[in-house]
């Protein structure tokens, strides 16, 4: 089991170091993952004897569904995790533990300019824990029972980048929860659990939502259009690593949407970008925040949201073309165009 964990690592490690970066998405997504679960010694004890079981390393899968709002999502997730008992002092045991807990999880990822997003979280739910055939392993008599108790977990980790909404996930969890009771057969009747693991977790994200659309690869100059199928457009200019609308970006906004009124356009594209400053993801991201927050300004004079579409390019197409790194005031804008 230990060579699995480390090979999950290792996965993780050759598609950082392989992949592109993505633009996040905010919206729902599922996941699915596995991986190592460690016990620590459990109280298992009848009304007559203290016990403390210890277990060998087990294994867990799971799968979770959830939103995500861009920084705090929810999710609901449930796990299957598996524990061989080993013994109790110097006595070998037989059977094993299992739980399988259905959680309500509040998570925040720390989003960056990097492909490497930091998280934490704290879930809580309910979890039947399973007391399998657990016994001495030269007795009879076995605790073979379950218990639906309260469970709970903290969690932290790390999400990486791989394509636009997939991502790779690395994560600690401490699970535990209240006491389990068992019936036993041959112990007194009764047997008094406790559940709790440390447990490391490698597994897949995938985003089905939007809020960032990819950077296509920069095409040849369109063809001159007729003059009676040319669009009015207009340039807003930004700040370096700012969406906050100037006073004079604010009185170009207010040019389009006086002439998308008198002109009666069914369509208004918002083309956001950025310079080469940053990360591309971060710029990515960056170039979809300030198409969005000329979209806010549009709406409050008036423009149907529904008639504008906004685009990030983040730093694929500069008006004037850097190298990696510089700051270019003409690459920070918004393109509206009336059609």
């Amino acid at each position: 089991m230990r060579s699995i964990s480390l090979g999950l690592v290792s996965a993780a490690a050759i598609l950082v170091a392989g992949t592109a970066a993505h633009a996040d998405r905010v919206g729902p997504y599922l996941s699915a993952f596995g991986g190592y679960v460690i016990q620590p010694e459990l109280d298992f004890n009848s009304p007559n004897t203290k016990r403390q079981l210890e277990t060998d390393n087990g294994w867990a899968a799971g799968v979770g569904f959830g939103y995500d709002f861009g920084g705090p999502r929810v999710e609901a997730e449930v796990t299957y995790r598996d524990n061989d008992a080993d013994k109790v002092g110097a006595t070998r045991y037989k059977g094993d533990l299992a739980s399988l807990a259905l959680m309500l999880n509040a998570l925040y990822d720390f989003e960056n300019s990097s492909r490497f997003t930091p998280y934490v979280g704290v879930g809580i739910g309910a979890a039947w824990v399973y007391a399998n055939a657990v016994k001495p392993a030269a007795s009879v008599f076995s605790t073979n029972d379950d218990d639906v108790v309260f469970a709970y977990q903290g969690i932290a980790g790390v999400k990486v980048a791989i394509t636009t909404g997939l991502s790779l996930f690395v994560d600690y969890r401490y699970f535990a929860t209240l006491d389990p009771e068992f019936t036993s057969r041959g112990f007194g009747g009764k047997v008094d659990g406790e559940y709790a693991s440390h447990n490391i977790f490698a597994g897949l994200t995938y985003n089905f939502g939007t809020g960032a659309v990819p950077a296509p690869a920069p095409a040849p100059a369109p063809a001159p259009a007729p003059a009676a199928e040319v669009a009015r457009s207009y340039i807003v200019f930004f700040d370096w690593d700012s969406t906050a609308i100037t006073p004079e970006a604010n009185a170009i906004i207010q040019d389009a949407a006086n002439a998308a009124a008198s002109l009666g356009v069914a369509r208004i594209e918002l083309t956001g970008h950025a310079d080469r400053s940053g990360s591309p993801l971060y710029n990515q991201r960056l170039s979809v925040r300030r198409a969005e927050a000329v979209k806010a300004v549009l709406v409050n004079l008036g423009v149907s949201s529904g008639n504008i579409v906004t685009i990030g390019k983040g730093e694929s197409a500069p008006l004037v073309p850097t190298p990696d790194g510089v700051r270019e005031p003409q690459n920070r804008r918004v393109e509206i165009v009336l059609q």
